[in-house]
């Protein structure tokens, strides 16, 4: 009969994330699950790509945890390696963890899962899991992408282009005040893009700022995008924000993070289990998990209880009551 200590645990490491600061605080969590006796293998992501690899190959020889050490990019690479490179579900049994260490956290805001290192590794020792939803994104080219939190396209993809763009620059900001910076920025010159949206079969047509497909509540570092989704309901929140004039919509920006911008005019909310984006004259930019990847045409899928996550002892809601066999 195995225990959460003989789980085979594989931990992903992303040393960029947090300013580069992942690492100092990695060795605390190293040591903790050393004292705890949790036996884990580790993977030091070193290029775009790296984690989902590792997890791919863990998953394939029987690992039966993958704990995420990192911001939001690095948590989309670990789930897109629960699945392989045609979209088949890796690891059925397998269990995610999540360590959040970066500039974002906004899956985790929904999840109720701890900014605290030690309090996210004690997870493991729980033993429980909470089963959630997954999104599977078919994109023109042929190419795939998965996500747990947020997919957007229009002014959410270019914004994060924008803020790559200052990285590479060298920009001095870090975290949600480059997003806002930047989202501001973008929505001064973003005059919107006509798009056709099929949600569950009914065709919307409309000039958008924002077409946002959510299984999280949260964007862009504490944006309140989604107020209502559920992680585990079995259905996305689609947020269509229509274009308006630029003051309105820079006056509009509070309301992002109170969630209260689905009561204004422009915006409407709608649940679906498949949304599909056709654009008219020009693609529209994805937004990823806060990372820019591919454009529309797209048919984004709800995948119901696709991954199970750790989760503390006394989380709610919770699914089977243990990991344990």
């Amino acid at each position: 009969m195995s225990t959460p200590y003989a789980l085979r645990t594989l931990v992903v490491v992303n040393p960029a994330s947090a300013g580069g600061s992942t690492m100092h605080r990695w060795g605390h969590g190293e040591h903790m699950l050393h004292a705890l006796g949790i036996a884990f293998d580790v993977h030091v992501t070193t290029a775009p790509g790296s984690a989902t690899g590792a997890v791919r190959d863990a998953l394939r020889d029987g690992m039966q945890r993958v704990v995420a050490i990192g911001g939001d990019g690095t948590l989309n690479e670990v789930v897109n390696g629960f699945f392989d490179e045609h979209g088949a579900p890796l690891g059925a049994h397998a269990a995610l963890c999540l360590v959040t260490s970066g500039s974002g956290g906004d899956f985790a805001r929904t999840a109720h899962i701890p900014r605290s290192q030690a309090r996210a590794l004690r997870a493991l020792l729980s033993g429980r899991t909470r089963t959630i939803d997954a999104g599977r994104i078919d994109f023109a080219d042929g190419s795939l992408r998965f996500f747990v939190n947020v997919a957007d396209c229009g002014v959410g993809g270019e914004v994060v282009a924008r803020v790559n763009r200052s990285r590479v620059k060298g920009g001095g900001m870090r975290g949600s005040a480059v997003f806002l910076y930047q989202s501001l920025a973008t929505l001064l010159q973003y005059s919107g893009l006509d798009v056709a949206v099929t949600v569950d079969g009914r065709l919307i047509e409309r000039r958008v700022q924002s077409v946002v497909v959510a299984n999280g509540r949260y964007i862009g570092g504490g944006m309140r995008i989604a107020p209502d989704a559920e992680l585990d309901d079995g259905l996305f929140d689609v947020v269509i924000v229509e274009s308006a004039g630029r003051l309105k919509t820079i006056r509009g920006v509070p309301s992002l993070y109170r969630g209260t911008h689905v009561r204004r005019p422009q915006v409407e909310v709608c649940r679906a289990r498949q949304v599909r984006i056709d654009h008219g004259s020009t693609p529209l930019l994805f937004d990823v998990e806060g990372e820019q990847v591919g454009q529309t045409g797209a048919t984004i899928t709800c995948l119901p209880g696709a991954l199970r996550l750790c989760v503390e002892r006394n989380s709610e809601p919770q699914s089977a009551p243990s990991l344990v066999d």
